[in-house]
C-alpha cells in the first residue's frame, strides 16, 4: 500500500514577514533615537512604544529583552558593513590590522547607526554575540601570531587589542578627541603593529605577581 501522507509545512506570508521587519525597524529607529539624549539602561519598552508609534505589547513581541534589542542594533549594523564576512577573511595579524581600519571607516560612514550599537553595548555583562565573536578572534590571531608566549599574555594582548578595536574607541576618539574613522583605524593598525614588533624584539607584556 502507498502511503499518501504529506509532511505539512508552516505556512510563511512574504507580506507579514515584511510588515514584521518594517515594524522592527521603527522599534530600532525609535531606539536610536531615545539614545541621543537617554541611557540605554533609563529606556523603557513604553517609551519605544510611545517614539515608535507601536503598542507596547508588539514591542515586547518582536524585541522581548535588552539581549533582542542589542542584537538587532547589531545585525543592522553588520548588514550595513558586511562586517560578518570580513571577520571570516581573518586568518593573520595583518589581516586583523586591516579590518581594524575598515571597523573605524566603517563607523563613521554608517555613523548613526554605529553609535546606537556602541551606547548600547557597552555593557560587559551583556555584550552581544558579534562582540564575544571578535573577542575570540583577537585571542587566535595572539595565539598564532605569538605562539611562544603564554596563555595569559594571549590574553592580555588580545584584551588590549579588543580596547582598541571597539565601538566605544571609535565613538570616543571622533567626539572627546576630534579624530575621525579615516583615522583612529590607522592610528589603531599602527598601535597593534607596535605592540607587536616590541614583542619580536624580546619585550612581551608585564606579568604581575
Amino acid at each position: 500500500m502507498t502511503d499518501t501522507t504529506t509532511t505539512s509545512r508552516p505556512y510563511r506570508s512574504p507580506l507579514r514577514e515584511r510588515q514584521a521587519s518594517a515594524t522592527r525597524g521603527l522599534i530600532l529607529d525609535a531606539l536610536v533615537v531615545l539614545l541621543e539624549e537617554q541611557r540605554a539602561d533609563e529606556i523603557t519598552n513604553r517609551e519605544l512604544a510611545d517614539a515608535s508609534g507601536v503598542s507596547e505589547r508588539t514591542v515586547y513581541r518582536h524585541f522581548p529583552d535588552r539581549d533582542a534589542l542589542l542584537a538587532g542594533l547589531v545585525d543592522r549594523l553588520e548588514t550595513l558593513t558586511n562586517s560578518e564576512d570580513r571577520i571570516r577573511d581573518v586568518e593573520s595579524l595583518a589581516d586583523f590590522q586591516t579590518m581594524a581600519e575598515r571597523f573605524m571607516n566603517d563607523s563613521d560612514e554608517h555613523f548613526v547607526a554605529a553609535r546606537a550599537e556602541a551606547l548600547f553595548n557597552a555593557d560587559p555583562r551583556k555584550f552581544s554575540q558579534a562582540t564575544r565573536a571578535r573577542s575570540k578572534l583577537a585571542v587566535d590571531v595572539v595565539a598564532a601570531s605569538a605562539p611562544h608566549l603564554d596563555v595569559r599574555d594571549h590574553l592580555h594582548i588580545a584584551a588590549l587589542m579588543r580596547c582598541l578595536v571597539s565601538a566605544q574607541a571609535w565613538l570616543r576618539m571622533r567626539e572627546e578627541f576630534g579624530v575621525p574613522g579615516s583615522e583612529s583605524g590607522p592610528l589603531v593598525a599602527w598601535a597593534i603593529g607596535a605592540m607587536f614588533n616590541e614583542i619580536e624584539r624580546g619585550n612581551p607584556p608585564p606579568h604581575t605577581p
